[in-house]
């Protein structure tokens, strides 16, 4: 039989009152003050053209002026007549949408007659619609809520809610409490700090990755679409498109095409997977009934793959690179839901449960999808490395417990690097990984643990995955409960070994 890694084979951490600061040919660093970018650190040709973040309470909630306003706040709209905006709205978006227009209007204005049938129609569209297809609403915030289901740790009282790098150049998007997007980029001192009324309750973030300025935001009310201006008039000239559909809320998570061209979003509130052509601001919804709402969804690299997970315990991966409709093939896990899922090159597909902390390896490169064995059937899903509890003591009983429930995965695009934040541990797990066959099998290797200073705890993490070749140097980016944003350079020549 072949063991299972665990952490028990990794090395010890590190008890001493130090961050640990970057790995440089496999020898870990350690740092004993919160300026990483002196140029005295050993690590500063590797960090220098990374942007400096600290995030203070005192930063959130400030008055900013008009220029941190978006744009479209700023202009005044043609005044059409109602019918015509109607008329408009069936052609564009359809009856059912012009209908629910025509039941939100005044009664005065589109007749007494029309407002009737349109309120009744609308009410009996939506008690149809929500007996068959919604699930029972979850609160914005708090216990039992869609923070429950978010990669952040600690998300209702985090500085820090969530990061995203932009996947082709150096430029960090940070999601901060007071519901404010601040974007860093590289060699700019400017700092857009991008507000909107709809922005409350940011939960992921996403760059359009063919489109420098494009980011996505997934919100309580749904997703806002930034395009952003850099320069000295950066937050006047910034807009945002607030793309929103009827029951399908909060949006909780968000993924791109590779391409750029779709995006996908999801809400634990709804069955439905919206595809949303954002540049026609048009929206397809997938439906799939068994397994409630859905809590995550990731594109794989070559965009052939989309990868979904519901509430329960069904997960699904969809064909999406085929002339026909999408197909999709359903999958379960003995017992809870799919927590965190990570795509890879070569189709190489890992997840873990929220009820078991074991990563799992999903190859889908092949002919795994048999048609005779049963829809339902996860044998071919192989057991990696079992990340559960342990407690690491030192010489002096001091000790630091790591692993159990896991919040956030991040895989490097390289395929090299996998990093685990857990829900009750102050470190993050450093995995090596090395993709064999094809994608059809992967090779672990324990690594070691990245801790911050004194009394930090990790909130949630993003690689950078600018331009990466073999020899490159890797960085992941860690948002501590601090505030601080540490970038963790991981430098080394790759010899192709595990």
């Amino acid at each position: 039989m072949i063991k299972i890694l665990s952490l028990d084979d990794f090395p010890s951490p590190s008890f001493m009152q130090l961050a640990t600061a970057g790995i440089k040919s496999d020898d870990v660093i350690y740092n004993n003050h919160l300026e990483m970018h002196n140029e005295m650190h050993p690590l500063y040709e590797h960090l220098h053209k990374y942007p400096v973040v600290t995030i203070t309470s005192d930063m959130l909630g400030t008055c900013e002026s008009i220029r941190t306003m978006n744009s479209g706040f700023l202009f005044q709209p043609v005044q059409d007549s109602i019918f015509k905006k109607l008329i408009n709205m069936w052609r564009e978006k359809g009856f059912t949408e012009a209908l629910r227009y025509a039941a939100s209007e005044d009664s005065d204005n589109v007749t007494n007659v029309i407002h009737w049938i349109a309120v009744n129609l609308t009410w009996a569209l939506d008690t149809v619609e929500k007996g068959i297809f919604q699930t029972e609403a979850l609160l914005a915030t708090g216990s039992g809520s869609v923070t429950d289901v978010v990669p952040t740790r600690d998300w209702n009282n985090s500085i820090v809610r969530c990061i995203s790098w932009h996947p082709h150049c150096t430029r960090l998007a940070v999601a901060t409490r007071d519901d404010r997007i601040r974007i860093y980029s590289e060699n700019t001192s400017v700092i857009p700090v991008l507000r909107h009324s709809a922005q409350k309750y940011i939960y992921q973030l996403s760059w359009c990755p063919n489109a420098g300025r494009v980011l996505a935001a997934a919100c309580h009310q749904g997703v806002l679409v930034w395009t952003i201006e850099l320069g000295a008039a950066s937050n006047m000239l910034s807009y945002a498109m607030l793309l929103k559909r009827r029951n399908h809320t909060p949006v909780n998570s968000i993924a791109w095409h590779p391409q750029g061209d779709l995006l996908v979003s999801i809400s634990p509130n709804d069955h439905n997977m919206i595809v949303w052509d954002v540049s026609k601001e048009e929206s397809v919804p997938i439906k799939r009934v068994a397994g409630g709402g859905l809590c995550l969804v990731r594109w794989s690299l070559c965009g052939s793959r989309l990868f979904s997970a519901t509430c329960k315990n069904i997960f699904r991966v969809w064909h999406t690179d085929t002339p026909k409709p999408w197909y999709t093939e359903r999958w379960t896990v003995p017992s809870g839901r799919i927590a965190v899922a990570c795509f890879g090159p070569n189709l190489a597909l890992i997840f873990a449960s929220s009820d078991d902390p074991v990563i799992y390896s999903l190859p889908l490169e092949g002919n795994i999808f048999d048609t005779k064995s049963s829809v339902d059937d996860i044998t071919v899903a192989i057991p990696i490395i079992n990340l559960a509890e342990v407690t690491f003591t030192n010489k002096n009983e001091s000790s630091v417990r790591v692993g159990g429930k896991i919040i956030a995965m991040e895989w490097d695009s390289m395929g090299r690097y996998l990093a685990v934040l857990f829900q009750n541990s102050p470190l993050i797990a450093l995995i090596k990984t090395k993709i064999c066959n094809l994608g059809k099998a992967i090779e672990v290797k324990p690594f070691t643990f990245i801790k911050g200073l004194p009394g930090e705890l990790p909130n949630c993490m993003n690689f950078y995955q600018k331009c990466l070749t073999e020899n490159s140097t890797v960085c992941l980016t860690i948002a501590w409960n601090s505030g601080r944003i540490q970038h963790f350079p991981i430098v080394h020549s790759y010899d192709g070994k595990v």
